[in-house]
């Protein structure tokens, strides 16, 4: 029955306009990331006849490595957490959020009663959705690491571990945006409308940024480091540099003045402390699930 289930929120899904174009949108701000990249390393070489330092060597260098292999992987990666991020909960919001406002969801409900197993299709549905968009944003590094390596002179290589860890680095960019889907379909559920969800998860990504920014301040040690160590950010932000230096690059250079990486949680309390955040949400999401009546917002 999950599999029915499944493969009928995956067409749903898939058939919407707004999920291609927020596909069509998330590529296309990698790619313009990247450029700029490209253009910042061009001019500090002086492949455009004229040499401008925008940035000291050092920064250069991790921008070059970006635009390369193996940092290309990497580079694509460390996008995910915040154009993704935003994508992601837009397409939950807009998944779970429009059954209400359309009205359709008592129709389905009333075919498939079972709704611990209804939710479980569309969240997968979801997951499976932004995991085929890195997994396209990594097809598009691999054109974009020939074309702007090549012209910077080189394109750099892939070894075996780099493959190993790819998959790996993978899995760890879709385990970070867990945590805002199942906020988003929770908040999606509770003001049973897409505006809920979609305002509901963009505040708590806005908080939570804000929030996990905050390793500047003097005096981060003792019970408030404890506290500060368990946001969901800081977990976040353990994962997300464990893929940068996965793949060659050293996100200190460019995250220095922003997040003291030395107070950053270890692998293990990361996974650990996601979890957490994602058992409560998505037990959350489930009880008002159950609760809530099916009728869309007013």
């Amino acid at each position: 029955m999950l599999i029915k289930l499944l493969k009928a929120e995956w067409i749903k899904l898939v058939h919407r306009p707004m999920t291609k174009t927020l596909l069509l949108i998330f590529l296309l701000m990698t790619a313009l990331i990247l450029s700029l990249y490209f253009v910042v390393v061009g001019l500090a070489l002086g492949s455009f006849g004229f040499q401008v330092a925008l940035f000291n060597p050092v920064q250069i260098e991790q921008y070059r490595l970006q635009l390369s292999f193996p940092g290309m992987f990497g580079a694509i990666l460390g996008q995910v957490n915040g154009i993704g991020g935003i994508c992601a909960i837009i397409i939950t919001a807009g998944a779970i959020g429009s059954e209400y406002n359309w009205g359709t969801l008592r129709a389905q409900l009333a075919r498939q009663p079972n709704r611990a197993m209804y939710l479980t299709a569309k969240l997968i549905a979801i997951m499976l959705l932004l995991l085929i968009a890195i997994l396209l944003a990594q097809a598009l590094g691999l054109v974009l690491a020939f074309v702007f390596g090549g012209l910077l002179g080189s394109v750099g290589s892939v070894n075996a571990g780099d493959l190993i860890n790819l998959p790996i680095a993978i899995l760890r960019s879709l385990y970070v945006l867990l945590p805002y889907v199942l906020f988003t379909a929770a908040c999606s559920i509770f003001g049973r409308s897409v505006l809920a969800g979609t305002a509901g998860g963009m505040i708590f990504l806005t908080t939570d940024l804000v929030l996990g920014g905050l390793s500047f301040l003097p005096n981060t040690d003792g019970l408030l480091a404890f506290v500060y160590s368990l946001l969901v950010q800081q977990n976040i932000n353990s994962l997300v540099v464990r893929n940068a230096y996965s793949f060659g690059l050293d996100p200190s250079i460019a995250l220095s003045r922003f997040l003291d990486l030395a107070i950053l949680p270890s692998q293990l309390q990361a996974v650990i402390v996601i979890a957490v955040y994602c058992l409560s949400f998505g037990a959350t999401a489930y009880y008002w699930f159950l609760k809530r009546d099916l009728t869309g917002a007013a």
